[in-house]
């Protein structure tokens, strides 16, 4: 038994049920011993199921007509083409919707069709389907029909208003969220498509946004006649997948299943982009069109596209990925300056929040930060709130205060539920969505008291102190002797990492500390490790005063890292990349 802390954990196994344990017999695979094992702790056990993960074929994506509502939805969405209908695009504003409008509106643009877009501001509009557009395109009798992205199953409101007044616009909701309210699934007025509806029998539940749009695409174009087949080129819809693989990257869904296969045919295809804003946005962003990656994306294109919504609105993301002819240039510079605006914004917040709050009591006493101000923009506040989870390891709640509303976003560590736990509260809400570690939350400010003593109550409750401490998470034990750039490659092979999906981390005991420096003014630590004979670099970064201490007293110490293939210089060498260390 590895003598570890209390707040180092070993992943737990995937079961495998009754397939074969392949790693006990390295020798028979064209992989090695310690991938192996790797893998089958990862739930990949038999050769089939290991080749269709390494390997994801576009070919093994599920068939769209399982989706709940797509045959109806397609069928509604080809009357309305031979019919000429008019239709709009009801979107959203982070990257996720963006993305799905896009994809959407230049469909339709192919087909000849101008339809109407709509993407509501944040800071006036709110999120989601708006009951005010839908009874504004009512009266003035606009749009038959309106194709909402990313939003639209938890609508009661908007289906109520469409049964009194059936003179309004058919609704085809292309939809990802969780249901928390009733949900007609015969409703002929008001389609939802959506893998999590009650009673779904879709076999992936975790596309995002612009996963289902694309979906429905795909059945648009199945059941369309030759005569419109003939606008769209045999590649056109492996040309969307960069867009999908971003909208999937950027909304952190499971990257595993039907996303694993559409990210990694995404990236391999973005390079090439045929969607011209993209491709400026890559080169000004990154400096590169070619070898985008999962990072890239998460960090770097992504934050752009939110950025917009976040700052003034996100029309402007909306006009770089649609098909017409614009400055894209002038676009993607414009949103690269929102994205420096944003960093400043939340930075300025975040300082604020840290000079006024000593959030280490609040930790220890409420287990949760909740927090209201008239001074703080909405646009950046989930942000705000996911760096507050990091450096202090409890949920946090923002809200900002006008005119007697709150309007906030939470985020949440990976062992409260903040949706579930929300759910009980949901009377006090005017509107209100998320899932297990983000949601959004709007309600009237005299509700505040009871929100804050009711959620700080049930934190307490489910919040340990122990659950305080910053956990680490490892796949297993490696010994030195096995890291080799064969091995390293291997790994690369569990690319794209994400969500559910995550770098591995290994644990390696009794290391020697043979040498070490720091770098950067004492930040970076650099540190010769050996163990069997074996030696690496190792690098600490951003190291705190406990590391410190341990390296400067310690001789041999145990390590929890991560493995990567420097490059410099035409020059190899493997590094490992210390998350903790014992």
């Amino acid at each position: 038994m590895v003598d570890t802390p209390d707040n180092w954990r070993q992943k737990s196994p995937v079961s495998g049920g009754n397939d074969e344990v392949i790693y006990k017999d390295p020798e028979s695979g064209k992989y090695s011993g310690p991938f192996l094992k790797l893998l089958a702790l990862r739930g990949l056990f038999s050769e089939e199921a290991i080749e269709s993960f390494l390997n994801p074929s576009i070919k093994s994506l599920h068939d769209p007509y399982l989706l709940p509502g797509m045959e109806r939805g397609v069928d509604r969405l080809i009357k309305a083409i031979k019919s000429g209908d008019k239709i709009s695009v009801y979107g959203d504003y982070d990257a996720d919707v963006i993305i799905s409008s896009a994809l959407i509106y230049n469909f339709l643009k192919r087909l000849g069709i101008e339809a109407g877009i709509y993407i509501p501001d944040r800071f006036d509009d709110g999120y989601g389907l708006n009951l005010d557009y839908i009874r504004s395109v009512t009266e003035k009798n606009k749009y038959s029909l309106i194709i909402s992205v990313d939003c639209g199953t938890n609508n009661q409101d908007i289906q109520q208003f469409l049964r009194d007044r059936p003179e309004g616009p058919d609704i085809i909701a292309c939809d990802h969220h969780n249901a928390s309210c009733q949900v007609y699934p015969e409703d002929e007025k008001y389609i939802i498509i959506n893998p999590k509806l009650p009673g779904s029998s879709y076999p992936f539940k975790f596309l995002s946004g612009g996963g289902v749009t694309f979906k429905f695409i795909i059945g648009v174009l199945r059941k369309l006649d030759e005569g419109r087949k003939a606008y769209f080129e045999k590649d056109y819809l492996s040309s969307l997948l960069d867009l999908v693989a971003i909208s999937t990257i950027a909304d952190v869904m499971p990257l595993n299943g039907e996303n694993r296969i559409l990210v990694k045919s995404g990236l391999e295809r973005i390079g090439s982009t045929k969607n011209k804003g993209l491709r400026i946005l890559m080169e000004i962003t990154s400096g590169k069109n070619s070898s985008i990656n999962e990072y890239d994306i998460g960090f770097i294109i992504a934050p752009r596209i939110n950025a917009a919504g976040r700052m003034k609105n996100a029309m402007h993301s909306f006009d770089l990925l649609s098909e017409e002819n614009k400055d894209f240039h002038g676009i993607a510079n414009e949103l690269n300056q929102f994205n420096k605006d944003r960093q400043d914004l939340q930075s300025r917040i975040l300082t604020a929040i840290l000079e006024s709050y000593d959030l280490e009591k609040i930790a220890l006493s409420q287990r949760i930060f909740i927090a209201r101000s008239n001074e703080w923009s909405e646009g950046v506040l989930g942000i705000v709130a996911s760096e507050i989870v990091k450096k202090f390891n409890i949920p946090a709640i923002l809200f900002r205060e006008k005119d007697g509303k709150l309007k906030g976003s939470g985020r949440s560590t990976p062992g409260f539920d903040l949706y579930g736990n929300l759910l009980v509260l949901e009377n006090l809400f005017e509107r209100f969505g998320g899932h297990r570690q983000a949601c959004g939350i709007s309600m009237d400010a005299s509700s505040f008291d009871v929100f804050y003593k009711k959620l700080s109550g049930i934190a307490k409750n489910k919040i340990s102190i122990k659950d305080l401490c910053k956990k680490y998470e490892y796949d297993m034990e490696l010994e030195f002797a096995c890291i080799d750039e064969d091995f390293i490659e291997e790994l690369e092979l569990l690319k794209p990492y994400g969500e559910e999906n995550p770098k591995p981390v290994f644990l390696s005991t009794d290391c020697i500390v043979k040498k070490y420096r720091f770098l950067k003014s004492g930040k970076h630590l650099k540190i010769d490790l050996e163990k069997d004979e074996t030696s690496f670099e190792a690098l600490i970064f951003k190291i705190d005063s406990r590391k410190k201490e341990i390296i400067e007293k310690k001789q041999m110490i145990n390590i929890l890292y991560s493995l990567q293939l420097n490059i410099w210089q035409g020059s190899k060498s493997i590094q490992l990349i210390i998350k903790d260390i014992y």
